[in-house]
Parts: structure tokens; C-alpha cells; sequence
């Protein structure tokens, strides 16, 4: 079988994990990218079959890694249909005033410099496909909905969706180009943050989730695999039709 293939970021925990898992139910072949050392055994866990995915170890900051992951593709699969961007880093939990300029440049290195070096390789690959091509961004509630405290991932945040739209119209009609926004899922990054905020408050972490979840509509965090799903409808075919638009997952918080 001819399996199309896509590269997922960030993909050695949460949403990107859950992201890899879902497309290989799907019938994708993964190439999962993370910083992580243990980003092989995560592929190897998630592919049964033991050759429809493979983990690169790779920094997205590093010219020399993205290479050596784009070379590691070519050679396994031989192509690429799509790119999920999911990398991301949550930076320092400061209100903007008392966040170094450093701090912030770091985090735009990851979040935003980074899913545009990840995209610019890989499209080469992309349109040597048969099919119209995909990446998919990672955007964020509070882009849309900020909240103090968070700076350097707000802003950040703030710019995938710029760079998606910019995106959109340069790459079309040979790529789609579509960002999912996220609300408050539980991950090991929204753990540190509610972790961070019960230090400060004097609460503890799981008071902090309670007041949280009470924002929420649906009543509950949204998990990796609710994003996962909405990653996989904008790789489908179903989403022929859709280009640069931000598909929201927060279980209505952005109505809070």
C-alpha cells in the first residue's frame, strides 16, 4: 500500500504523541520529530507494524538537525504529504513587563522561527507528492484570549496564526494550510503552568485546574487525543476545501 506520509513535531508527549498515535490508526505513515532522546522509543511504541514510523531526534532551532530529519525521511519513505508543526515551549510565567527580551526571542525561536524552518524543508517533499499537500500549525486560546501571566506564549502564539495565513496564500493551491488553536488541555505543559500560578496563589495545583475547568462550557480539560482528531480531519480529504483558517478545540472557553 502506497501510505501517504506526515511529520509531527513535537512529537514525543501530549499532543504530539497523541497526534502520531492517531494518524497511524488512520493509515499514515509518521515520522515523529522531538528534542527528546527517548523520540525512538515513542515511534516504536506507537507502530505495531514496526515500519510505518520512525523517530528523528532533532532540535528545530538547528538548520543541521531539520536537514538531517528531511534526509531521514527521504531515505525511509521516500516522500511527504504533510506537516503537523506542533513543537512548542511555554516560556517563563511573567506579565510582559517583567519578561526579558531574551525570554521572549527564545520562545519565538521555538514556536514561531521553528515551525517555519520545519514547514520550509519539508515542502520541497510536499510537492512531490500526487495529492494536494497539508501542514497543519498549532495556535493557541490565548492568542485569542489572553491572560496575564503568560507573555512570551501569547505572543508567540499570536504570530503562528500570522505565519498560517501567510502561509495559506503563498503555498496554495499546491498546500493547504490550516492551524488548530487549542484551549486547556491537560498536559505536561498546562500541569507546570497550573503548578506555577497555585505558587503564587497560594493554592494548590489541582484548586488551580478546579477554577479552570469552571471556565469551561464542556466541563472538563480537553485531552491530546480531542486535538489529534481535529488535526486528523484538516489532513483529510475532507478538508479539500479549507485553507488558512484556525480550527478551535477549548470545549467552548473561548465563549468564557
Amino acid at each position: 500500500m502506497n501510505r501517504k506520509v506526515v511529520v509531527v513535531t513535537g512529537a514525543a508527549r501530549g499532543i504530539g504523541e497523541a497526534t502520531s498515535s492517531r494518524l497511524l490508526r488512520d493509515g499514515w505513515n509518521v515520522v515523529l520529530i522531538d528534542v527528546a532522546a527517548n523520540i525512538d522509543e515513542v515511534a516504536a511504541r506507537l507502530d505495531d507494524s514496526g515500519s510505518r514510523a520512525i523517530g528523528v531526534r532533532a532540535d528545530v532551532t538547528a538548520q543541521a538537525d531539520i536537514d538531517a530529519a528531511v534526509a531521514a525521511t527521504r531515505e525511509k519513505f521516500g516522500r511527504v504529504d504533510a506537516v503537523v508543526a506542533n513543537v512548542a515551549v511555554g516560556g517563563p510565567s511573567t506579565e510582559i513587563l517583567e519578561t526579558p527580551e531574551d525570554a521572549v526571542r527564545q520562545v519565538m525561536e521555538v514556536n514561531l522561527f521553528g515551525s517555519l524552518a520545519v514547514i520550509r524543508a519539508f515542502v520541497p517533499l510536499i510537492r512531490q507528492s500526487q495529492t494536494t499537500g497539508r501542514a497543519v500549525l498549532i495556535g493557541s486560546l490565548f492568542a485569542q484570549q489572553p491572560v496575564p501571566g503568560a507573555a512570551a506564549y501569547i505572543i508567540s502564539k499570536d504570530a503562528v496564526i500570522g505565519l498560517t495565513h501567510t502561509l495559506a496564500l503563498e503555498l496554495a493551491p499546491e498546500i493547504t494550510v490550516n492551524a488548530v488553536s487549542p484551549g486547556y488541555v491537560m498536559t505536561e505543559m498546562h500541569k507546570e503552568e497550573l503548578v506555577a500560578r497555585s505558587e503564587r496563589s497560594g493554592t494548590s495545583w489541582e484548586e488551580q485546574a478546579e477554577l479552570v475547568r469552571g471556565r469551561i462550557p464542556l466541563g472538563r480539560h480537553g485531552s491530546g487525543e480531542d486535538v489529534a482528531a481535529a488535526i486528523a480531519f484538516l489532513l483529510s480529504s475532507d478538508a479539500d476545501y479549507i485553507t488558512g483558517q484556525t480550527l478551535n478545540v477549548n470545549g467552548g472557553a473561548i465563549l468564557s
